[in-house]
């Protein structure tokens, strides 16, 4: 008669395994309710940098600038105006950056490029020039003009005057935390 209690254990987890199988299909699951929600909006901003007023693609060529004629111990000036127009939070700023390569054809040792912001007033001619500098930072909705300098040095030798060159110049926008 042993069998008979191995029996009864056999059936009754059987009928619990088809209990649990039951009620996780929902026929038992009284608790279950369901409650209408309305759709939310979500809107991701644009990083929208306008460049000399034409916006600024991540594929972007480097700035042209119009170095002129250039002298030796002369200088030829060029403005960028940038402007933020990132459709995010109101303190939402941009921090732009310029850097420079190296001059071509044998200009790289002799011409040498700055950049600087203008004070109110100032021209790029008749601003303050250190290096590459930080340029701070550019609210929203706001522009901000960036000088950049190029200075032939005095002992340019004369072989290489007259020949053109080019230099790299590359303007990067980063996104401020707010």
């Amino acid at each position: 008669m042993k069998s008979l209690p191995a029996l009864k254990a056999a059936g009754l987890i059987i009928a619990a395994v088809m209990l649990g199988l039951m009620t996780v299909q929902g026929s038992y699951a009284l608790w279950n309710a369901a409650v209408p929600s309305n759709a939310g909006t979500i809107q991701s901003a644009d990083f929208k940098i306008l460049v000399n007023g034409v916006e600024m693609t991540a594929l972007q060529q480097p700035l042209n600038l119009n170095l002129a004629e250039i002298k030796p111990n002369g200088n030829s000036y060029t403005s960028i105006s940038v402007t933020n127009k990132v459709n995010a939070t109101s303190a939402m700023t941009v921090k732009p950056k310029v850097t420079a390569g190296l001059a071509t054809k044998g200009f790289a040792e002799y011409l040498t490029i700055q950049t600087t912001v203008p004070l109110a007033g100032q021209s790029c001619e008749t601003a303050m020039y250190a290096g590459m500098p930080d340029l701070g930072v550019i609210a929203k909705e706001q522009s901000k003009t960036i000088c950049v300098k190029a200075t032939l040095k005095a002992n340019t030798p004369v072989s290489i005057l007259g020949g053109t060159t080019t230099v790299p110049v590359a303007l990067t926008v980063s996104q401020m935390p707010a």
